[in-house]
């Protein structure tokens, strides 16, 4: 011990197999472990509980309210907890002086299945007397409202223009309809992740989310989700029909099953649906990447393996330089199992380090890659199964490897070293 604590870098330099093949199981399974884990605790921040569904521009078969309920019912056997909604927006809505506002025709399980945040008030109720709307916080500046909104009267006058025209309180125009004001939220485009799971912050981001638009894997940018300028209503109040925009909300552990029951559900109802989930998520689920994860256990157990070679050699190359200090202790009384045990545990010792570093290492690694990973999901953490099991293996390995020569190497007579002169 003494000698491994007298040479501290040579140390760490002959445990550098044994760091690095730790390193190599742990890195790996510290950002699986904490972007799956990151994903479920913050499966509403993130989107990561979230199928969303469009028809292709230019489909002559639109989606509509009975694909809802159809979705519903299938969804009910398997997935009780799923939260199904539809939108029907139209933006030909304004605000005079202020620019486009769109009016969402929806259902009380949007608040749920888009994970909308509520600023004050409650979401709409479904065939309220008088009819029932919630805004979000820009349009309600947009709309010169310094106060709170709820309980005015929000109304829209189609027969101003060919744009509906929109106000908040005051005299309502006899041809307007109205609806009153109930809650406020906020704006989904203040989010910092996007509903394909891109952090805006990160960076390529951007390009990344342009290329899955041109693969047709990504929906193009939606305005009535991102500027904060909608006005959310009952659909039975608008008499809306056709669905522009259908939004699943399950379990993220079975979102990618979930996904495909909810596209063949619909195929079978003669639809051509376009289906996106969060695009890391769904990486992260896809079982293909526990198979990753077996093949750098592979690796680590050949690069462990090469390094318990250099460290039985180390221990061989060690015990001849230490020949005399050997027949010392065996000339003090030492016997040859004291001299094994001293040797072996040097060995193991050596390894422990470099596991404990690789750990280390791994964990380090990790952070640094999730870092420059342009997914909001993507985070690192500890991995505390696969760090056990890698230091286990490392140390457990270092035992057996080097018995042997430790064993060898206290094979030393005293004796046969006085007449050596050493």
């Amino acid at each position: 011990m003494a000698e491994l604590a007298r040479h501290p870098w040579r140390t760490v330099l002959i445990c550098q197999g044994i760091l690095w093949a730790v390193a190599l199981m742990v890195a790996p399974a510290s950002i699986l472990q904490g972007s799956r884990t990151a994903a479920m605790e913050r499966a509403r921040e993130l989107g990561t509980d979230r199928i969303q569904v469009e028809v292709e521009a230019g489909a002559r078969v639109l989606l509509e309210v009975a694909d809802l309920q159809s979705i519903r019912s299938v969804l009910a056997e398997n997935y009780p907890q799923a939260v199904v909604s539809g939108q029907s927006v139209s933006g030909n809505s304004a605000i005079e002086g202020k620019g486009k506002a769109y009016l969402v025709a929806s259902d009380e399980g949007e608040i749920a299945a888009r994970s909308l945040r509520l600023l004050e008030g409650r979401w709409f109720k479904e065939a309220a007397d008088p009819p029932e709307v919630v805004l979000e916080q820009p349009l309600v500046a947009a709309l010169g409202e310094s106060d709170s909104p709820i309980g005015q009267m929000l109304w829209a006058d189609p027969a101003s223009s060919s744009y509906r025209r929109i106000g908040l309180g005051g005299e309502i125009p006899s041809t307007a309809r109205s609806w009153l004001v109930v809650g406020v939220i906020r704006s989904p485009g203040e989010s910092k992740v996007n509903p394909l799971g891109f952090g805006e912050d990160r960076r390529f981001s951007g390009m990344i989310e342009s290329a899955l638009q041109m693969l047709g894997v990504a929906p193009v940018e939606a305005p009535w989700m991102t500027r904060g300028m909608s006005l959310h209503v009952d659909r039975a109040s608008m008499k809306a029909s056709p669905v522009d925009w259908m939004v699943v909300s399950v379990d993220p552990s079975r979102v990618n099953s979930a996904r495909v029951l909810v596209e063949e559900t619909l195929i079978r109802r003669g639809k051509a649906p376009l289906l996106y989930a969060n695009a890391a998520w769904s990486i992260l689920a896809s079982p293909e990447l526990d198979g990753y994860l077996v093949l750098h256990d592979v690796f680590f157990v050949v690069t462990v393996g090469v390094g318990l070679l250099v460290l039985i050699n180390l221990l061989l190359l060690t015990g001849r330089r230490r020949r005399g200090e050997v027949g010392l202790r065996r000339a003090e009384g030492a016997t040859r199992a004291d001299i094994f045990w001293q040797f072996l545990w040097e060995g193991v010792l050596i390894s422990l380090v470099g596991a404990i570093l690789g750990v280390a290492v791994g964990v380090l690694v990790a952070h640094l890659r999730a870092g420059l990973d342009p997914s909001a999901v993507m985070t690192a953490t500890l991995p505390w199964k696969t760090a056990i099991e890698a230091v286990l293996i490392a140390t457990t390995g270092a035992a057996i490897a080097c018995a042997a020569p430790a064993w060898a190497v206290s094979d030393v007579d005293p004796a046969l070293l006085l007449r050596e002169g050493r």
